[in-house]
């Protein structure tokens, strides 16, 4: 695991944006891993930025959703699809057959997930694979208890997850599931990057820290990967003892 310490938010997203252009740059038919949530915002803003005034070629690079709300209408103004339609796949005009999304409003999920397995493998596997961190460790939708070995799939999300989502959710329709890459899937990236940004994601910073293959904790499952880099700005990484 390689750990970069920013000076600043503005920063860590900055280092972030630098390994996915950096990849596209030196080889561009990339398959990247995208995943969603509010530390992903800035990230996305600055990735548009940067490939605007690069006028970086996206042309033959390919898109993974990590995960998906089950049951939400493709259009849903909460779903992942439309959340990164509108903060990268419109902004950069990237075609539609340039990304592929976990099929969660299907009647038979099972089938599907394993489809979506399919796909990844047939693409050659992601090259990398973005990721944030929920409070509890959780990667994508992949809870506390998840296996280190597990495969995309159906998953319940904890009430904690339901918690922290539920105020995009204000008619209290708040879906109880999701469709998830899994830890084992997540692991067959050639590369991983988590940015973990703000005080309340310090203390599961500090516990991966101290933590190896802790299912309570599914962040340290990372740590066994080869090419693992965490982005840390100061408030995530004020619990523990390194120094910038």
């Amino acid at each position: 695991m390689r750990v970069v310490l920013s000076s600043s938010t503005a920063e860590a997203v900055s280092t972030v944006v630098t390994m996915i252009v950096d990849k596209i740059e030196s080889h561009p038919a990339s398959v990247i891993g995208l995943a969603t949530g509010k530390t992903m915002e800035a990230v996305y803003a600055e990735w548009v930025r940067v490939a605007q005034d690069r006028s970086l070629k996206l042309d033959q690079s390919f898109y993974f959703m990590l995960d998906e709300y089950v049951g939400l209408p493709d259009q849903h103004p909460e779903s992942f699809r439309v959340y990164i339609q509108r903060r990268l796949l419109n902004p950069l005009e990237l075609k539609k057959s340039q990304i592929s999304f976990p099929p969660a409003f299907g009647s038979n999920l099972e089938k599907d997930a394993s489809d979506y397995e399919r796909l990844l493998k047939e693409s050659g596997g992601i090259d990398l694979q973005l990721l944030g961190v929920g409070t509890n460790g959780h990667i994508g939708f992949n809870e506390p208890g998840s296996e280190k070995t597990s495969r995309t799939r159906r998953v319940k999300l904890t009430t904690e997850t339901r918690e922290a989502n539920k105020v995009h959710f204000p008619e209290g329709n708040m879906p109880a599931e999701a469709l998830s890459m899994g830890i084992g899937t997540i692991l067959e990236a050639k590369s991983l990057v988590l940015l973990a940004t703000g005080k309340s994601k310090a203390d599961v910073i500090k516990y991966l820290m101290n933590h190896h293959d802790d299912s309570k904790c599914p962040i340290t499952y990372l740590k066994s990967h080869a090419d693992f880099t965490l982005v840390l700005d100061p408030d995530a990484a004020s619990k523990i003892n390194l120094k910038i």
